[in-house]
């Protein structure tokens, strides 16, 4: 007779992953409705546990870094004179 003893399941992701999956949303949803907003997401990160990840951490500011780096692009692109997309 085998022993089949029942271990609990291990998540796909654990609870750290999926609030840093939830922050990396978070900065996507904050891009349109304000130029710097996507940088709050990141910033809330600091106070839960995903602080103590630095891979995850830095991909956060990272991400979070570019999306208001390509949401002021075309600002930035109009006061050097190389574009004329931004409509006045």
């Amino acid at each position: 007779m085998e022993n089949t003893e029942t271990k609990p399941r291990e998540p796909f992701f654990s609870r750290t992953e999926w609030t840093f999956i939830g922050f990396l949303a978070l900065a996507f949803a904050l891009t349109p409705l304000f130029y710097g907003l996507p940088l709050l997401s990141p910033l809330f990160a600091m106070g839960t546990r995903v602080r103590g990840h630095r891979a995850k951490m830095t991909w956060l500011w990272t991400v979070a870094s570019l999306l208001v780096l390509m949401s002021i692009a075309p600002f930035v692109l109009k006061l050097a004179g190389l574009s004329n997309f931004v409509v006045e």
